[in-house]
């Protein structure tokens, strides 16, 4: 449906930049379908942060409440995969810090990106 990539001009670790692209996906997600959205994210840290039922107090606390309303607004699943399965991400993650900018591609996305998640989908069954 889209790609997208942000350059993140100041992140604290990972696990705020796995945060950050989780709700600008999101985000974008909602605005573009009304298709039930899955998340797939290769931090279990953030997907537990995310899917927790308590009170959030870590320093990420306002990204992941923003998550947890996006999330709120449309049938959204955010899941764990490990990073094996989705090498489009990391692809994703890499062009933004190489080419210091931020880009999102309705319906398309860079050819190498787009030939990754073909092979990422390889496996998939659909029944």
């Amino acid at each position: 449906i889209f790609s997208a990539c942000r350059k993140l001009h100041s992140c604290q670790d990972a696990l705020e930049a796995e945060l950050c692209a989780c709700k600008e996906g999101l985000s974008i997600a909602v605005q573009r379908c009304n298709s039930p959205i899955t998340v797939e994210m290769d931090s279990i840290n953030a997907v537990n942060l995310i899917r927790s039922k308590t009170v959030d107090r870590s320093i990420y606390a306002h990204l992941v409440q923003e998550i947890k309303q996006l999330a709120g607004t449309v049938s959204a699943c955010i899941t764990h995969v490990p990073r094996s399965c989705n090498a489009a991400s990391d692809r994703l993650a890499s062009y933004a810090g190489t080419s210091n900018r931020t880009v999102t591609w309705l319906g398309s996305g860079p050819l190498e990106v787009l030939d990754i998640s073909s092979e990422d989908c390889k496996d998939i069954i659909v029944e």
